[in-house]
């Protein structure tokens, strides 16, 4: 790996995944563009038709039920990795909330699609696919601990869950791919051509919630949830991707994934518990800024 390599991955790779996200931004700088009801039409339209359309048409061989396992395991693995900096750090309740939050949602969606997409083609994304569509799930489940650790009861969490679109997309999407069901082909067609949206809307909501982004206070709290969350989890992926023998674009896709900056949707989550939500923001902000050093390299190591 040399600096033309990393300049080449960069440019190719990184720029338009960059310049897509840009435009969200300038957007809501300039005309004032609302993330909320993109965020919404993402949430309950366009998500749920890629996941289902991934789900539906990807092969079920043991490569994928790898990916899936990767997917729980390393999220379980940094919870652990969480739990220890947490009491290290003696962080207050909401604090560690916060943290937890920052480093456990994983972008695996709105930046890790359209990144995985350009440096694997199709191939690399049906698995990107699966990945994002294990960690949309663990997502919204791990909306149970912040509940437990913040404000809200695990009652009203677990009803979150519950009412995630995503949930049933993956539910039925592999449902009928085991039964081996057809979708008749006007409802398919629609469906493939929601989810062909999903993709870039998923660029823009990302670069709007940018936008509003700031890194205000307890830089140091940001700092270590950005290494952990860009650092360490790279650190944890590399060995677990050995032990479960994740090879080629698996391997590729599931490190990267798993080391990918903190998703929006930890903003979302901690604005709805109240769990330190300008700590949370913050870093979104500070892991997908300093993401774009990190996937390069990355991104260089695995290919």
């Amino acid at each position: 790996m040399n600096l033309a390599a990393l300049a080449s991955i960069l440019v190719n790779i990184i720029l338009p995944v960059v310049l897509v996200a840009a435009a969200g931004f300038v957007l809501a700088r300039t005309l004032h563009v609302e993330a909320r009801p993109l965020s919404r039409m993402m949430l309950y339209f366009f998500s749920p038709a890629l996941v289902f359309s991934s789900a539906y048409r990807t092969q079920l061989s043991g490569e994928y039920v790898s990916i899936a396992v990767f997917a729980v395991v390393i999220t379980a693995l940094m919870g652990l990795v969480t739990l220890a900096l947490v009491n290290i750090m003696r962080f207050d309740r909401l604090t560690a909330s916060g943290f937890a939050l920052g480093v456990l949602f994983v972008n695996a969606g709105n930046y890790g699609l359209p990144l995985i997409l350009f440096a694997y083609g199709q191939e690399g994304l049906a698995r990107a696919a699966l990945y994002f569509t294990m960690s949309a799930i663990l997502t919204q489940t791990l909306a149970i601990f912040i509940a437990a650790r913040g404000r809200a009861s695990v009652r009203d969490a677990l009803l979150n869950v519950v009412k995630m679109p995503l949930v049933y997309a993956v539910s039925l999407g592999l449902g009928f791919n085991l039964a081996g069901f057809t979708v008749p082909e006007p409802i398919m067609k629609s469906v493939d051509l929601a989810s062909g949206a999903a993709v870039p809307v998923m660029l823009v909501i990302l670069g709007i919630e940018l936008a509003r982004a700031r890194i205000e206070n307890d830089r140091a709290v940001v700092m270590l949830a950005t290494f952990a969350k860009l650092v360490l989890t790279a650190l944890v992926a590399f060995p677990l991707a050995a032990v479960m023998q994740l090879q080629g674009v698996a391997r590729a896709v599931s490190i990267i994934e798993a080391s990918m900056p903190t998703a929006v949707m930890a903003s979302i989550v901690a604005v709805e518990f109240d769990a330190r939500p300008k700590l949370v923001t913050s870093i979104v902000f500070a892991s997908t800024v300093f993401s774009v050093i990190t996937l390069t390299v990355l991104l260089g190591i695995l290919q």
